[in-house]
């Protein structure tokens, strides 16, 4: 019968270690890790930093289409304002006027069936009566796209379609 003393001193039980030989059993047993076990950790930790970046990647994209948006949405309601305060018409052009780095812009003004590049010296008027004229913008990136119509009372957008590619 094994006691507990016997797993300490294992030369009591070992045939092979005599009275000056002192054997344990955690020197029997390597310890640390093997190259293919280190090469599967790194392998992983890689894999997960990979998906890290790529997530990191679309939302900046995201954010920066969401920017164009934004920044789209000020510039008319800032012409707006323009107009109203020197009471003058300003005219804004849509023909790279708009679009930021966010993405390709297109417009759909009242009658168009579709959205469409702005056609060169196109312009999108403020009346200094406080009106402008009602026009959608779609801004499309790789992170996907937003659509934009503009109230033409308050040049603020009221209807936003946002579609996130992922």
């Amino acid at each position: 019968m094994r006691t507990f003393s016997t797993f300490l001193n294992p030369a009591k039980t070992c045939p092979v270690a005599g009275p000056g030989f002192r054997h344990s059993f955690f020197l029997l047993r390597s310890s640390g890790f093997t190259l293919i076990e280190i090469c599967i950790a790194m392998g992983l930790c890689m894999l997960i930093l990979g998906i890290g970046v790529l997530s990191v990647t679309g939302m900046q994209d995201q954010a920066r289409l969401r920017k164009t948006a934004a920044e789209i949405e000020g510039t008319a309601r800032r012409s707006l304002q323009e107009a109203v305060m020197k009471q003058r018409l300003v005219e804004l052009a849509l023909d790279g006027g708009l679009g930021g780095e966010g993405g390709r812009v297109q417009i759909r003004r009242v009658g168009d069936k579709n959205f469409r590049n702005a056609r060169q010296g196109e312009t999108w008027e403020f009346s200094p009566t406080g009106i402008c004229e009602p026009i959608e913008v779609r801004i499309t990136s790789p992170a996907g796209s937003i659509e934009l119509a503009f109230d033409p009372l308050t040049a603020c957008a009221v209807k936003k379609n946002v579609i996130v590619n992922s």
